[in-house]
């Protein structure tokens, strides 16, 4: 939980949900440790959202996939920024292959890893962002569908099965192969 994952965003907007849209049904599970997580517990403080924010810790990775199976919808609140602009997000690609829709802001790299799997809020608008939660929480077949679109993108283009061969060129043209030189004596 570092400051650059935008969780001041995503608290921000459930403030809106709460305040202003007048939502109270749901409940916000926010997994991991870091820098960022005293003051992202002092914000939800300030902002009136204890009753629907709870902040895990640092937690074993094999609970992470507990509390990521049993959320409705998941969010990548990173905003943007030249380093989040290009950046795949390891939670992002979590998500989908769990079959949960997203919300994230309108990033490149979001948007290229997740597609059809995510609602895209303009980036770094909260107002927005919250509408794009709403819309989730009060249309659960978009959620289902979403989720199978995220999962199926992950099994057929994004697995490591699919992915080897690009990063391997990748990596080669970095570090092309010497050209072998041959001699010939007469």
């Amino acid at each position: 939980m570092g400051f650059h994952d935008g969780l001041d965003y995503l608290l921000r907007a459930l403030h809106i949900l709460v305040l202003e849209v007048g939502r109270t049904d749901f409940f916000c599970v926010l997994v991991g440790g870091g820098d960022a997580q005293p003051n992202m517990k002092l914000l939800s403080e300030e902002l009136g959202l204890t009753d629907f924010v709870l902040f895990t810790g640092r937690v074993p990775h094999e609970t992470v996939a507990h509390y990521l199976s049993a959320a409705d919808i998941c969010v990548a609140p990173e905003p943007s920024n030249p380093y989040n602009d290009h950046s795949t997000m390891i939670k992002m690609m979590e998500y989908m292959a769990l079959g949960k829709p997203v919300v994230a802001f309108d990033l490149p790299e979001h948007r290229f890893t997740a597609q059809d799997a995510a609602l895209y809020a303009r980036p770094n608008d909260e107002f927005n962002f919250a509408r794009q939660i709403t819309r989730l929480m009060d249309n659960p077949g978009q959620r289902q569908k979403m989720g199978q679109i995220g999962r199926e993108r992950i099994e057929t283009e994004l697995a490591w099965i699919h992915q080897e061969q690009h990063l391997l060129k990748a990596y080669e043209a970095l570090d092309p192969p010497e050209k072998q030189s041959v001699s010939v004596r007469t």
